[in-house]
Protein backbone atom coordinates (compact mmCIF):
# COMPACT_ATOMS: atom_id res chain seq x y z
CA UNK A 1 0.00 0.00 0.00
CA UNK A 2 2.91 2.36 0.63
CA UNK A 3 4.26 4.41 -2.27
CA UNK A 4 8.01 3.82 -2.42
CA UNK A 5 8.49 5.23 -5.93
CA UNK A 6 7.73 8.87 -5.03
CA UNK A 7 8.72 10.95 -2.02
CA UNK A 8 5.44 12.88 -1.74
CA UNK A 9 4.96 11.72 1.86
CA UNK A 10 8.21 13.46 2.79
CA UNK A 11 7.59 16.88 1.24
CA UNK A 12 5.03 18.70 3.39
CA UNK A 13 6.58 18.49 6.87
CA UNK A 14 10.07 19.36 5.55
CA UNK A 15 8.45 22.22 3.60
CA UNK A 16 6.98 23.74 6.77
CA UNK A 17 10.27 23.30 8.62
CA UNK A 18 12.24 24.81 5.72
CA UNK A 19 9.94 27.84 5.60
CA UNK A 20 10.21 28.21 9.39
CA UNK A 21 14.01 27.94 9.51
CA UNK A 22 14.52 29.92 6.24
CA UNK A 23 16.25 27.15 4.26
CA UNK A 24 15.70 25.95 0.72
CA UNK A 25 14.54 22.37 0.35
CA UNK A 26 15.72 19.60 -1.95
CA UNK A 27 13.93 16.27 -2.20
CA UNK A 28 16.45 13.51 -2.91
CA UNK A 29 14.02 11.51 -5.03
CA UNK A 30 11.05 11.88 -7.35
CA UNK A 31 7.84 13.63 -6.37
CA UNK A 32 4.50 14.34 -7.99
CA UNK A 33 4.65 17.25 -10.43
CA UNK A 34 1.10 18.29 -9.48
CA UNK A 35 2.00 18.42 -5.78
CA UNK A 36 5.19 20.34 -6.64
CA UNK A 37 3.29 22.93 -8.70
CA UNK A 38 0.71 23.40 -5.96
CA UNK A 39 3.44 23.83 -3.34
CA UNK A 40 5.32 26.40 -5.41
CA UNK A 41 2.39 28.36 -6.81
CA UNK A 42 -0.24 28.28 -4.08
CA UNK A 43 0.51 26.54 -0.79
CA UNK A 44 3.55 28.64 0.13
CA UNK A 45 1.54 31.80 -0.40
CA UNK A 46 -1.17 30.53 1.97
CA UNK A 47 1.46 29.57 4.55
CA UNK A 48 3.10 33.00 4.42
CA UNK A 49 -0.31 34.61 4.91
CA UNK A 50 -0.90 32.26 7.84
CA UNK A 51 2.26 32.99 9.82
CA UNK A 52 4.85 35.80 9.86
CA UNK A 53 7.34 33.15 11.05
CA UNK A 54 7.32 31.55 7.57
CA UNK A 55 9.11 32.67 4.42
CA UNK A 56 9.02 31.42 0.86
CA UNK A 57 11.78 28.96 -0.02
CA UNK A 58 12.93 27.28 -3.18
CA UNK A 59 11.97 23.62 -3.52
CA UNK A 60 13.69 21.23 -5.92
CA UNK A 61 13.57 17.48 -6.47
CA UNK A 62 15.61 14.90 -8.32
CA UNK A 63 12.72 14.47 -10.73
CA UNK A 64 9.00 13.97 -11.18
CA UNK A 65 6.98 10.77 -11.30
CA UNK A 66 3.58 9.32 -10.54
CA UNK A 67 2.95 6.75 -7.85
CA UNK A 68 2.42 3.20 -9.08
CA UNK A 69 0.04 0.58 -7.80
CA UNK A 70 -3.65 -0.16 -8.21
CA UNK A 71 -5.44 2.60 -6.37
CA UNK A 72 -8.78 1.15 -5.29
CA UNK A 73 -9.26 2.45 -1.74
CA UNK A 74 -11.48 5.39 -0.89
CA UNK A 75 -10.32 6.31 2.57
CA UNK A 76 -11.27 8.37 5.59
CA UNK A 77 -9.88 8.79 9.07
CA UNK A 78 -11.50 7.21 12.10
CA UNK A 79 -11.13 8.85 15.48
CA UNK A 80 -14.80 8.40 16.43
CA UNK A 81 -15.04 12.15 16.98
CA UNK A 82 -17.97 14.16 15.70
CA UNK A 83 -16.08 15.13 12.54
CA UNK A 84 -14.89 11.66 11.54
CA UNK A 85 -18.19 9.94 12.35
CA UNK A 86 -20.08 12.52 10.30
CA UNK A 87 -17.84 11.77 7.31
CA UNK A 88 -18.30 8.01 7.75
CA UNK A 89 -22.07 8.43 8.15
CA UNK A 90 -22.38 10.55 4.99
CA UNK A 91 -19.72 8.98 2.78
CA UNK A 92 -20.27 5.34 3.76
CA UNK A 93 -23.63 4.70 5.40
CA UNK A 94 -25.59 7.09 3.18
CA UNK A 95 -23.40 6.97 0.03
CA UNK A 96 -24.57 4.65 -2.75
CA UNK A 97 -22.09 5.64 -5.49
CA UNK A 98 -19.16 3.16 -5.40
CA UNK A 99 -16.86 5.79 -6.94
CA UNK A 100 -17.30 7.94 -3.84
CA UNK A 101 -18.17 5.48 -1.08
CA UNK A 102 -15.58 4.92 1.67
CA UNK A 103 -14.16 1.39 1.76
CA UNK A 104 -11.21 1.80 4.13
CA UNK A 105 -10.47 3.66 7.37
CA UNK A 106 -7.14 4.98 8.68
CA UNK A 107 -5.67 5.96 12.04
CA UNK A 108 -2.30 7.71 12.06
CA UNK A 109 0.15 8.32 14.89
CA UNK A 110 1.57 11.62 13.76
CA UNK A 111 0.92 14.10 16.58
CA UNK A 112 -2.75 14.17 17.55
CA UNK A 113 -2.11 11.67 20.37
CA UNK A 114 0.64 13.74 22.02
CA UNK A 115 4.35 14.43 21.71
CA UNK A 116 6.58 11.95 19.95
CA UNK A 117 7.48 9.05 22.20
CA UNK A 118 6.16 6.07 24.10
CA UNK A 119 3.26 7.98 25.68
CA UNK A 120 1.68 9.01 22.39
CA UNK A 121 2.17 5.51 20.97
CA UNK A 122 0.29 3.98 23.90
CA UNK A 123 -2.62 6.41 23.56
CA UNK A 124 -2.70 5.88 19.79
CA UNK A 125 -2.86 2.11 20.30
CA UNK A 126 -5.57 2.45 22.97
CA UNK A 127 -7.63 4.63 20.64
CA UNK A 128 -7.08 2.13 17.84
CA UNK A 129 -8.59 -0.63 19.97
CA UNK A 130 -11.67 1.54 20.63
CA UNK A 131 -12.00 2.61 17.01
CA UNK A 132 -11.50 -0.88 15.62
CA UNK A 133 -14.57 -2.10 17.49
CA UNK A 134 -16.54 0.60 15.71
CA UNK A 135 -14.99 -0.25 12.33
CA UNK A 136 -15.70 -3.95 12.82
CA UNK A 137 -19.39 -3.18 13.38
CA UNK A 138 -19.37 -1.08 10.22
CA UNK A 139 -17.64 -3.87 8.28
CA UNK A 140 -14.67 -1.70 7.28
CA UNK A 141 -10.94 -2.39 7.61
CA UNK A 142 -8.73 -0.04 9.64
CA UNK A 143 -5.16 0.65 8.55
CA UNK A 144 -2.63 1.99 11.04
CA UNK A 145 0.41 4.10 10.26
CA UNK A 146 3.03 4.95 12.85
CA UNK A 147 5.31 7.89 12.10
CA UNK A 148 7.87 10.22 13.62
CA UNK A 149 6.56 13.35 11.86
CA UNK A 150 5.57 14.85 15.21
CA UNK A 151 9.17 14.64 16.40
CA UNK A 152 9.67 17.54 13.98
CA UNK A 153 6.37 19.43 13.93
CA UNK A 154 6.41 19.65 17.74
CA UNK A 155 9.80 21.40 17.60
CA UNK A 156 7.82 24.54 16.72
CA UNK A 157 5.93 26.34 19.49
CA UNK A 158 2.30 25.49 18.88
CA UNK A 159 3.38 23.06 16.18
CA UNK A 160 0.47 20.72 16.81
CA UNK A 161 -2.08 23.13 15.39
CA UNK A 162 0.29 24.94 13.06
CA UNK A 163 2.16 22.12 11.31
CA UNK A 164 0.39 19.02 12.63
CA UNK A 165 -2.06 18.89 9.74
CA UNK A 166 0.88 18.59 7.34
CA UNK A 167 1.91 15.43 9.19
CA UNK A 168 -1.57 13.94 8.74
CA UNK A 169 -1.67 14.81 5.04
CA UNK A 170 1.82 13.35 4.64
CA UNK A 171 0.65 10.03 6.06
CA UNK A 172 -2.19 9.99 3.54
CA UNK A 173 0.22 10.69 0.69
CA UNK A 174 2.28 7.73 1.85
CA UNK A 175 -0.57 5.36 0.93
CA UNK A 176 -0.71 6.31 -2.75
CA UNK A 177 0.08 2.73 -3.68
CA UNK A 178 -3.54 1.88 -2.80
CA UNK A 179 -5.59 5.03 -2.08
CA UNK A 180 -7.23 7.07 -4.86
CA UNK A 181 -9.53 9.31 -2.81
CA UNK A 182 -9.35 10.35 0.82
CA UNK A 183 -11.93 12.33 2.76
CA UNK A 184 -10.27 14.70 5.23
CA UNK A 185 -12.84 15.36 7.95
CA UNK A 186 -13.11 19.11 8.40
CA UNK A 187 -13.56 20.61 11.84
CA UNK A 188 -14.88 23.94 10.58
CA UNK A 189 -17.67 25.09 8.30
CA UNK A 190 -17.17 27.37 5.32
CA UNK A 191 -18.81 30.25 7.21
CA UNK A 192 -16.65 29.69 10.31
CA UNK A 193 -13.47 29.82 8.25
CA UNK A 194 -14.71 33.07 6.68
CA UNK A 195 -15.52 34.46 10.13
CA UNK A 196 -12.58 33.21 12.18
CA UNK A 197 -9.89 32.59 9.57
CA UNK A 198 -7.85 35.76 10.03
CA UNK A 199 -8.18 35.57 13.83
CA UNK A 200 -6.47 32.19 13.73
CA UNK A 201 -3.40 33.43 11.87
CA UNK A 202 -0.21 31.95 13.31
CA UNK A 203 -2.32 29.71 15.53
CA UNK A 204 -4.49 27.06 13.86
CA UNK A 205 -3.81 26.34 10.19
CA UNK A 206 -6.91 24.18 9.85
CA UNK A 207 -9.25 26.87 11.07
CA UNK A 208 -7.35 29.42 8.99
CA UNK A 209 -7.71 27.74 5.61
CA UNK A 210 -8.53 24.02 5.53
CA UNK A 211 -11.46 24.36 3.10
CA UNK A 212 -9.17 25.66 0.36
CA UNK A 213 -5.80 24.22 1.46
CA UNK A 214 -6.76 20.53 1.56
CA UNK A 215 -7.72 20.35 -2.16
CA UNK A 216 -4.16 21.50 -3.01
CA UNK A 217 -2.68 18.41 -1.29
CA UNK A 218 -3.17 16.13 -4.25
CA UNK A 219 -1.21 14.27 -6.89
CA UNK A 220 -1.92 12.75 -10.28
CA UNK A 221 -3.11 9.57 -8.53
CA UNK A 222 -4.59 10.75 -5.23
CA UNK A 223 -7.31 13.30 -4.45
CA UNK A 224 -7.87 14.74 -0.97
CA UNK A 225 -11.40 16.01 -0.34
CA UNK A 226 -12.26 18.33 2.53
CA UNK A 227 -15.48 16.87 3.92
CA UNK A 228 -17.69 18.40 6.60
CA UNK A 229 -17.28 22.09 5.72
CA UNK A 230 -20.96 22.05 4.75
CA UNK A 231 -21.90 21.72 8.45
CA UNK A 232 -21.24 23.56 11.67
CA UNK A 233 -20.23 21.32 14.55
CA UNK A 234 -23.57 21.54 16.33
CA UNK A 235 -25.29 20.49 13.09
CA UNK A 236 -22.95 17.52 12.79
CA UNK A 237 -23.74 16.47 16.35
CA UNK A 238 -27.46 16.60 15.60
CA UNK A 239 -26.90 14.80 12.28
CA UNK A 240 -25.40 11.70 13.93
CA UNK A 241 -27.24 11.85 17.28
CA UNK A 242 -29.75 9.18 16.26
CA UNK A 243 -27.14 6.80 14.81
CA UNK A 244 -26.61 3.77 17.01
CA UNK A 245 -22.92 3.55 16.09
CA UNK A 246 -22.34 7.11 17.32
CA UNK A 247 -24.26 6.36 20.51
CA UNK A 248 -21.83 3.53 21.30
CA UNK A 249 -18.53 4.90 20.03
CA UNK A 250 -18.51 8.72 19.95
CA UNK A 251 -15.19 9.88 21.42
CA UNK A 252 -14.44 13.62 21.54
CA UNK A 253 -12.34 14.07 24.69
CA UNK A 254 -9.15 16.17 24.84
CA UNK A 255 -8.28 14.86 28.33
CA UNK A 256 -9.16 11.16 28.10
CA UNK A 257 -8.19 8.53 30.62
CA UNK A 258 -5.36 6.09 29.92
CA UNK A 259 -7.69 3.93 27.82
CA UNK A 260 -8.94 6.86 25.76
CA UNK A 261 -12.44 7.19 27.27
CA UNK A 262 -14.36 10.48 27.47
CA UNK A 263 -13.87 12.52 30.66
CA UNK A 264 -17.29 14.25 30.27
CA UNK A 265 -15.99 17.59 31.62
CA UNK A 266 -13.42 19.02 29.17
CA UNK A 267 -14.53 21.77 26.79
CA UNK A 268 -15.08 19.37 23.88
CA UNK A 269 -17.05 16.87 25.95
CA UNK A 270 -19.22 19.65 27.39
CA UNK A 271 -19.76 21.27 23.99
CA UNK A 272 -20.84 17.96 22.50
CA UNK A 273 -23.06 17.00 25.42
CA UNK A 274 -24.87 20.36 25.52
CA UNK A 275 -25.73 19.94 21.84
CA UNK A 276 -26.94 16.37 22.50
CA UNK A 277 -29.07 17.58 25.40
CA UNK A 278 -30.54 20.32 23.22
CA UNK A 279 -31.72 17.76 20.64
CA UNK A 280 -33.05 15.40 23.32
CA UNK A 281 -30.46 12.65 22.81
CA UNK A 282 -28.28 13.05 25.90
CA UNK A 283 -29.37 9.85 27.63
CA UNK A 284 -28.72 7.84 24.46
CA UNK A 285 -25.00 8.46 25.07
CA UNK A 286 -24.98 7.50 28.76
CA UNK A 287 -22.91 4.41 27.98
CA UNK A 288 -19.90 6.43 26.80
CA UNK A 289 -20.24 9.64 28.86
CA UNK A 290 -20.86 10.21 32.56
CA UNK A 291 -24.10 12.19 32.69
CA UNK A 292 -23.50 12.84 36.40
CA UNK A 293 -20.10 14.41 35.70
CA UNK A 294 -21.62 16.47 32.88
CA UNK A 295 -24.34 17.81 35.22
CA UNK A 296 -21.70 19.00 37.71
CA UNK A 297 -19.87 21.09 35.09
CA UNK A 298 -22.44 22.14 32.51
CA UNK A 299 -23.67 25.31 34.24
CA UNK A 300 -20.18 26.79 34.43
CA UNK A 301 -19.65 25.85 30.78
CA UNK A 302 -22.86 27.65 29.77
CA UNK A 303 -21.87 30.69 31.84
CA UNK A 304 -18.50 30.81 30.10
CA UNK A 305 -20.28 30.61 26.77
CA UNK A 306 -22.57 33.49 27.65
CA UNK A 307 -19.63 35.63 28.81
CA UNK A 308 -17.50 34.51 25.86
CA UNK A 309 -14.63 32.86 27.73
CA UNK A 310 -14.55 29.53 25.88
CA UNK A 311 -11.63 30.56 23.72
CA UNK A 312 -9.87 27.19 24.02
CA UNK A 313 -12.02 25.78 21.27
CA UNK A 314 -12.67 28.60 18.80
CA UNK A 315 -15.04 26.68 16.56
CA UNK A 316 -17.55 26.43 19.41
CA UNK A 317 -17.09 30.00 20.57
CA UNK A 318 -19.12 31.56 17.74
CA UNK A 319 -22.71 32.73 18.36
CA UNK A 320 -24.17 30.05 16.08
CA UNK A 321 -23.83 27.30 18.72
CA UNK A 322 -25.57 29.40 21.37
CA UNK A 323 -28.32 30.09 18.85
CA UNK A 324 -28.49 26.36 18.14
CA UNK A 325 -28.97 25.57 21.83
CA UNK A 326 -31.64 28.23 22.29
CA UNK A 327 -33.44 27.25 19.07
CA UNK A 328 -33.75 23.70 20.43
CA UNK A 329 -35.23 24.85 23.73
CA UNK A 330 -32.17 24.97 26.01
CA UNK A 331 -32.18 27.92 28.40
CA UNK A 332 -28.90 29.77 28.86
CA UNK A 333 -28.13 31.78 32.01
CA UNK A 334 -28.47 35.56 31.74
CA UNK A 335 -25.34 37.64 31.31
CA UNK A 336 -25.68 38.96 34.88
CA UNK A 337 -26.12 35.47 36.34
CA UNK A 338 -23.12 34.18 34.38
CA UNK A 339 -20.98 37.16 35.42
CA UNK A 340 -21.83 36.75 39.11
CA UNK A 341 -21.26 32.99 39.01
CA UNK A 342 -17.85 33.31 37.37
CA UNK A 343 -16.69 36.40 39.31
CA UNK A 344 -14.98 34.57 42.24
CA UNK A 345 -12.87 32.33 40.02
CA UNK A 346 -12.09 35.21 37.63
CA UNK A 347 -11.08 37.49 40.52
CA UNK A 348 -8.88 34.78 42.01
CA UNK A 349 -7.24 34.23 38.63
CA UNK A 350 -6.65 37.96 38.16
CA UNK A 351 -5.04 38.36 41.61
CA UNK A 352 -2.83 35.35 40.98
CA UNK A 353 -1.77 36.74 37.59
CA UNK A 354 -0.98 40.20 39.01
CA UNK A 355 1.04 38.74 41.88
CA UNK A 356 2.92 36.49 39.50
CA UNK A 357 3.91 39.46 37.34
CA UNK A 358 4.53 42.03 40.08
CA UNK A 359 6.34 39.84 42.62
CA UNK A 360 7.27 36.47 41.11
CA UNK A 361 9.58 35.46 43.97
CA UNK A 362 6.98 36.30 46.62
CA UNK A 363 4.33 34.46 44.62
CA UNK A 364 6.53 31.36 44.42
CA UNK A 365 7.21 31.46 48.16
CA UNK A 366 3.50 31.84 48.98
CA UNK A 367 2.65 28.98 46.63
CA UNK A 368 5.15 26.71 48.37
CA UNK A 369 3.95 27.80 51.83
CA UNK A 370 0.30 27.11 50.98
CA UNK A 371 1.00 23.77 49.34
CA UNK A 372 -0.61 20.98 51.42
CA UNK A 373 1.84 18.76 53.28
CA UNK A 374 1.72 15.02 52.60
CA UNK A 375 3.68 14.14 55.75
CA UNK A 376 1.83 12.59 58.67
Amino acid sequence: MLADDVYDAFVLVPLYMAMYFKHDLHIHGNMSKRLYKNVMNYLQRILCDFSPDLSRVNVTADGFAEAGGEQNIIGAGISCGVDSLTTIYDRYVNEADPDYRVNGLFLFNCGSHGDYGEGSSKLWQARYELNKKCADELGLPVYQADSNFHAFTHMIQGGGTKAGYFATWSCILGFQGAVKKYYVSSAYSYSQILTFGLRRSNNDFSEFSESYSVPLIRTERLELISDGCQYERSQKTEHIAGWDIAQRYLNVCVTPDSEGHNCSKCHKCLTTLTALEAVGKLNNFAGIFSIETYRKHVFKHLCERVIGLSSLFMVDNDPSLSKFLVSHGMKLPSYLTAWLYLFPSRAKGLVKSLMKKAAPKLYARLKRALKPSHSS
